[in-house]
């Protein structure tokens, strides 16, 4: 099997992570923070360094700031559900995955918050100088895409706060299809706080995730889930210190520490180097596709100021039977859809058909782009040069 649908999730994981999966189900670790065992001592040692490394990784060096999910959707509901209050306004944008979409929209109907979404340009490029325009008094917050997960484009993000009047507005990312890919730094971004995955680009197990915030947001929000942190047990009142405040329950110690080994892997690596191998596979997918006039590329078509997320279109094939060809004669796993980003594909015009998504990550070949081409090259009704 070819995959090349790492937007989806990173199916390939290196060795080091199916390891501490398994090490983490040997009876080793304990439940954290719930007894003064050796298992349960290990297992805080192990969420304690996780938290260090993530927080190496996205620039917060406060352990306690880096919160442990189960994915980044639940990141996102946790921020906006616990900082918004009645009466405030939002400001987010077409591009958006329905992780942030939804939740605003529930809180919308609900009566709590309103919202505007920024544009977009044809080349999936968030209309970031049109804040102003969108600012209100009552906007609390903004919150966007650091990429877009149907085209790849990667946002202005770290302009954003100086085009503010209310420089004291929050900031908050989606970072679900750019860590592990491109630097994520919270303090060079001018976030407040930055919801990722673990399972794409940090390539650790399905059911991990998390978010990193500042102080600042932290004091402005209340906890969504209460119940068991194995901290101040005396009280009926959840605790409010981090990163207790946001992590009710038993942790997912076996998916933590796979993520933290995908993490460790992505530190050795090094992100200069991983980027640059991304890059290089990039401009060889491109270099491929122009010889495809029956191809139709949404998005930014250089490799600069993109991650390896392509969305495609064909002339007389719809992209849900080219995705499944490919698949099922071709061994070549793709993803079709809308890819929960509907908004998106209203700036392409593809809210209707929906696209051929292609994705990959540092750990995909050159013989596997080959391979796509390839068969692309026999599908009915693609002709290429």
């Amino acid at each position: 099997m070819i995959y090349l649908d790492c937007a989806s999730t990173s199916l390939i994981k290196p060795q080091c992570v199916t390891d501490a999966v398994c090490k983490a189900m040997s009876g080793n670790l304990g439940n954290p923070g719930r007894g003064s065992g050796k298992s349960s001592i290990e297992s805080s040692r192990l969420l304690f360094e996780t938290r260090t490394i993530i927080g190496t990784l996205f620039g917060m060096p406060s352990p306690d700031n880096v919160i442990l999910k189960s994915s980044v959707t639940e990141s996102l509901n946790t921020i906006l559900i616990g900082l918004l209050k009645k009466g405030d306004h939002v400001i987010s944008s077409v591009m958006e995955h329905n992780s942030v979409l939804r939740p605003l929209e529930r809180l919308r109907k609900s009566g709590i918050i309103t919202y505007d979404l920024l544009g977009a340009d044809s080349f999936g490029r968030i209309k970031i100088e049109d804040l102003k325009g969108l600012e209100k008094k009552e906007t609390k917050l903004i919150i966007l895409t650091h990429a877009s997960n149907l085209c790849g484009t990667i946002q202005d993000i770290s302009s954003v706060r100086q085009l503010l009047r209310n420089k004291d507005i929050f900031v908050v990312i989606d970072a679900a299809q750019t860590a592990g890919y491109i630097p994520v730094n919270i303090g060079n971004l001018s976030a407040d706080a930055v919801a990722f995955t673990g399972h794409k680009g940090l390539l650790g197990p399905q059911g991990t995730g998390g978010f990193i915030l500042n102080d600042r947001i932290n004091h402005e929000m209340m906890p969504v889930f209460t119940g068991g942190t194995g901290s101040d047990s005396s009280s009926l009142s959840h605790p409010m210190f981090l990163p207790d405040k946001y992590e009710a329950g038993t942790a997912n110690v076996p998916g933590i520490a796979g993520l933290s080994a995908g993490v460790n892997h992505i530190l050795e690596e090094g992100l200069d180097s991983i980027t640059a191998k991304n890059q290089w596979l990039m401009d060889h997918f491109l270099n491929r596709l122009k010889k495809f006039s029956e191809i139709f590329l949404y998005g930014i078509d250089i490799s600069k100021g993109r991650i390896p997320c392509f969305s495609l279109t064909f002339s007389d094939i719809d992209p849900s039977l080219a995705s499944y060809v490919l698949d099922n004669e071709f061994g070549i796993t793709t993803r079709s859809g809308l890819h929960c980003a509907p908004l998106a594909h209203k700036v392409f015009g593809t809210d209707t058909s929906g696209s051929l998504r292609i994705s990959f990550n540092h750990l995909t070949s050159e013989c596997d782009i080959d391979a796509l081409f390839s068969a692309f090259s026999m599908l009915k009704g693609v002709s290429h040069d």
